[in-house]
């Protein structure tokens, strides 16, 4: 065996524990990086969960002013069939809520 053999040998040990060394890093670095990644996707998961009735209640919620604004306009019909004059009550009622 020459110098020459040696020396390569010596290269490539150098290059393969280079390329160990580069492998047990980037391994370490995807470990942290699955770690996180699974504790992000816990905390996604308890968010949809606590976010899951929103859109029942949402409907829910949508009925009821549905329905206000349904007798609003009910009211308001009424008011306007019985010939009452909105204005002269407003400026009574604003007059009480000044004093």
């Amino acid at each position: 065996m020459g110098a020459a053999t040696i020396v390569t040998l010596l290269g490539v040990a150098i290059i393969v524990a280079a390329i160990a060394l580069y492998l047990i890093i980037i391994s370490t670095t995807l470990n942290h990086v699955s770690y996180t990644l699974g504790t992000v996707i816990i905390g996604v998961k308890a968010i949809v969960a606590q976010t899951d009735p929103v859109p029942k209640y949402v409907g829910i919620i949508l009925n009821d002013v549905t329905a206000i604004d349904q007798a609003a306009k009910q009211l308001l019909a009424w008011g306007e069939r019985s010939g009452a004059d909105f204005a002269t009550a407003y400026r009574t009622t604003s007059g009480v809520a000044a004093t």
